[in-house]
């Protein structure tokens, strides 16, 4: 997220080009001024005449040891941070790292994150070490400031003192706002003055009840004080912030002091609702499908499963879970689902079977898709599976089948062919003794019903058209169509067409299956 930064320059100390480009990017994207030196002796040089608010540091340099960077940091500006992002993780490299000095250590591949919040961190603590060095009268107020703030939290700071004889929640209690809570919320020292209602008054109305419940747990029974809600901005948007803070009570167990932190968080709340829409659609989507959805683990214990799975096995997802193949189906049932899991893991890669399931009406059979997920090192961690009934599609195929064979042994001494018109596909099969009405080379093949229609002789083709549509359109079982071809010797010919219209379950016309005889 893009902040007001621009007033802060860091500078990188680090010799591998590709890093330095990945982290000026990532820091001009959240507005700072970078400044970048690739040996030990160019960032002491510019540390000596340059002035920065934070360096990040890489201890393997090409000239020597990036911690003697950070010793002539510390002698030259003992508050400015030195935040140590190395490869070298050494328990030695850590320890030595922070007993000179550095603010954190953190190691590569660094989270952009962590890098961004402690960046911040490390700011902050310089803008508080600064404003302590103003006057002498500021000094020891402002040292037991940064301890309590560094006690409360890691952002935007606070520091409030209650007032003699007022309540702490008294809208005039004078509270300290750092620099950085103002400009996370666009307002300047006039809009913000430095009390307590600066802050009340832009509560959200729906968290202002739960804020302050929470801070008044906090102050008479000691209770934990770490709360989200949501503050107006000058932009006129309401924000999330994360609040942490201490209080410190007199020896009658009185408040008379509190200080924290606040922390924006609205980019990880805007992740946080739309990975949760993500999830509610993905489960939408997966729990609303015909299709059986499962996830099992590479040791074959389910992990998740759908609605459907549920349902047409009559078990809850209690029983499923955490159970095997063997533990839910018959065992050459889940033998053979064991082993095609096995067969995707080993080949690491889609998969597609044909699988039998035990139903109420007996086995049915599903078209499997099968696929390995992996985690984030590229391993597979499970298979996910897909399976799609397909017993009805696979008895109509096989009573096609059956017809057409019985029809070929009926017909095969007769002067009569077969046609099958796939009304899905607009494709039509036919035999050989068809091709011969039409004086065609003896070619099996599949045509389309507009292939069909050039054959026919061109007075009849605007008659057979309609009979096809209404073929089509019709709900009757039995189809007659009737057209003349031209032999080769000039000759016309009739040809009958007869077929029975072929339906799924759900009465959808799926083929046109039948015999043509020449009169």
């Amino acid at each position: 997220m893009a902040t007001n930064a621009s007033q802060y320059c860091i500078l990188v100390v680090e010799d591998n080009q590709d890093l330095v480009i990945g982290l000026q990017d990532f820091l001009r994207h959240d507005g700072y001024a970078v400044t970048v030196a690739g040996t030990v002796a160019g960032a002491i040089e510019l540390v000596r005449t340059h002035r920065f608010n934070a360096i990040i540091l890489d201890l393997g340099l090409p000239d020597g040891d990036g911690l003697q960077v950070l010793q002539d940091t510390r002698r030259l500006d003992p508050s400015l941070p030195v935040v140590v992002v190395t490869a070298h993780i050494s328990h030695d490299r850590t320890v030595g790292a922070l007993a000179e000095g550095a603010y954190a250590y953190l190691t590569k591949p660094y989270d952009r994150e962590e890098l961004r919040h402690t960046l911040r961190r490390a700011i902050g603590v310089k803008e508080l070490v600064v404003k302590i060095q103003q006057t002498e009268h500021l000094l020891s107020q402002s040292k037991e400031r940064l301890e309590l703030v560094i006690q409360g939290s890691n952002d935007g700071f606070w520091d409030g003192q209650v007032l003699p004889g007022q309540p702490w929640s008294s809208p005039q209690t004078p509270v300290w706002w750092s620099p950085r809570v103002k400009a996370m919320l666009g307002y300047t020292d006039e809009e913000f003055p430095d009390v307590l209602e600066s802050w009340a008054a832009r509560l959200h109305i729906e968290d202002a009840d739960r804020v302050f419940a929470a801070l008044t747990a906090h102050i008479e029974r000691h209770d934990p004080y770490d709360v989200e809600y949501r503050l107006l901005t000058k932009t006129g948007e309401y924000n999330w912030f994360r609040a942490r803070g201490q209080a410190i009570w007199d020896d009658a167990g009185r408040v008379v002091r509190m200080a924290g932190s606040l922390l924006d968080i609205t980019d990880r709340k805007r992740a946080e609702d739309a990975l949760r829409r993500s999830e509610q659609l993905l489960h939408d989507v997966v729990n609303n499908t015909t299709a059986v959805i499962y996830v099992k683990y590479t040791d074959g214990r389910y992990l998740l499963t759908n609605r459907r799975f549920q349902q047409l096995f009559h078990l809850t997802a209690d029983q499923i879970v955490g159970h095997t193949d063997h533990e839910i189906f018959p065992r050459e049932i889940a033998d053979a689902f064991r082993e095609n899991d096995l067969q995707v893991l080993a080949l690491n890669r889609t998969m597609e079977y044909e699988e039998q399931a035990p139903h109420e009406d007996g086995m049915h059979t599903y078209l499997s898709i099968k696929f390995p997920l992996y985690d984030h090192t590229g391993t597979p961690y499970a298979i996910c599976g897909i399976s799609s009934d397909i017993t009805e599609r696979t008895c109509i195929e096989h009573d096609l089948r059956s017809h057409e064979e019985q029809l070929r042994l009926a017909l095969t001494s007769t002067e009569v062919g077969t046609w099958n018109w796939d009304l899905l596909t607009d494709h039509v099969y036919w035999s050989s003794q068809v091709d011969r009405f039409f004086d065609l080379s003896d070619k099996a093949q599949s045509r389309t019903k507009y292939v069909w229609q050039t054959l026919v002789y061109r007075e009849d083709r605007d008659s057979i058209v309609r009979a096809m549509r209404q073929a089509m359109d019709q709900a009757d079982a039995d189809v007659t169509l009737q057209h003349r071809v031209m032999k080769l010797n000039g000759s016309l010919q009739w040809l009958v067409w007869t077929g029975e219209i072929i339906r799924d379950r759900a009465g959808k016309a799926l083929h046109i299956l039948g015999t043509v005889r020449a009169t």
